[in-house]
């Protein structure tokens, strides 16, 4: 099924909950309960930053999960307060002097993990194209830095897209079927970079 290119980021979070609660029960109810206003404010103050609209939807939507099953492709859903905590570390490390350059920018804020020091990270600042607000993937081990998707709502779109080619039938999604998603890009999409 083809999602409208024109379609918002909230009726996008509408239909993969509905997605998740018909084809993946049990992982739905692995969902957190959503970030709070005050969570979110306390999250940009410490961090400095003011987060865009769709990713304060996207915690506003589910502050991440339970364990570590995949909500697409190798990832789930980071928590704010586990995003905090991947900050707070590569800050410092950041700070030291640890990293070559773009190993690790401030404004990288982490929504997706795969449990093994990985991330998926909106660009607040736009590292390497100068376009604030893409989706970046950041190996804690790898100087890899592709910029996957020009934005979260694109990203949101190709995953929804996903699910929904997945489970054409209805049926339940198995873990595997997740894991082996593949997102479609837009044009001139995934960009390589790297760190260094």
């Amino acid at each position: 099924m083809h999602i409208p290119s024109a379609m918002t980021f909230p009726t996008l979070l509408t239909r993969l909950d509905a997605l998740l609660q018909q084809r993946r029960p049990a992982y739905y109810a692995t969902l957190n309960p959503p970030a709070t206003a005050a969570e979110l404010a306390a999250f940009e103050a410490e961090f400095g930053l003011m987060l865009p609209a769709e990713l304060r939807l996207w915690f506003g939507w589910h502050d991440g999960q339970r364990g570590f099953e995949s909500f697409v492709q190798n990832n789930c859903l980071q928590s704010l307060s586990s995003a905090a905590d991947t900050m707070r570390v590569n800050r410092e490390l950041l700070e030291d002097g640890d990293f070559v350059a773009n190993w690790w920018q401030p404004g990288w804020v982490p929504f997706l993990e795969n449990g093994g020091g990985d991330h998926v990270c909106v660009d607040l600042s736009g590292t390497f194209t100068g376009h604030a607000g893409q989706v970046l993937e950041h190996w804690h081990d790898w100087e890899a830095r592709p910029v996957l998707f020009p934005d979260l709502t694109a990203w949101l779109t190709a995953v929804v897209q996903a699910y929904e080619m997945a489970g054409e039938g209805g049926e339940e999604l198995p873990d595997e079927s997740v894991e082996e998603m593949e997102l479609e890009h837009p044009a001139g999409f995934p960009q390589e970079f790297e760190a260094g």
